[in-house]
């Protein structure tokens, strides 16, 4: 899709994908952020990785979109099971929040553009994030628009596939 858009060109593909969200991710005592943003950090390492452009030279003015029908519903269940236990960790349920999947490669990779999670199918989610990184592109200073899709089958494989896209240079 794209790339049947006029107007904009990938410039970078990033892939990741687990089997096992539960061995997924970076632990460390005073940072939680669910396995699939993890994930998604993953992926986008890899996208900026392929660039044939230096993105990481322009990360205030690189934004982050990102689809997902689940989000962090790993952590929103071990959430929901301390609660009936009565004790919530406050750093899971920080780490709890849907939006970790955008926010999670903005504070790895340290992009100050702007960020939205969009939580639908990505299919379905497609035409929408075409619009709004065309938007960013042109109206709110984007030089580059990270765009990463997150699928969960019913097998527990979890899979993000990240494109970076810029405006079409002629």
């Amino acid at each position: 899709m794209w790339a049947e858009l006029t107007g904009v060109d990938v410039v970078a593909t990033g892939r990741a994908s687990s089997t096992d969200l539960a061995g997924t991710g970076r632990r460390a005592v005073s940072f939680y952020a669910d396995p699939v943003a993890w994930l998604v950090v993953e992926a986008v390492q890899a996208a900026l990785a392929s660039a044939g452009v230096p993105v990481t030279d322009a990360v205030a003015e690189t934004g982050m979109l990102c689809a997902s029908t689940t989000a962090t519903r790993h952590t929103m269940r071990t959430v929901a099971a301390g609660a009936a236990r009565g004790r919530v960790s406050p750093l899971r349920f920080a780490g709890a929040n849907p939006g970790s999947l955008a926010g999670l490669p903005c504070i790895v990779f340290g992009l100050r553009g702007p960020s939205l999670l969009l939580t639908m199918p990505p299919e379905t989610a497609r035409p929408v994030m075409a619009t709004v990184a065309d938007a960013w592109l042109r109206h709110a200073g984007c030089r580059y628009v990270i765009v990463s899709e997150h699928q969960a089958r019913a097998d527990e494989t979890h899979s993000v596939t990240c494109l970076v896209v810029r405006r079409h240079r002629s």
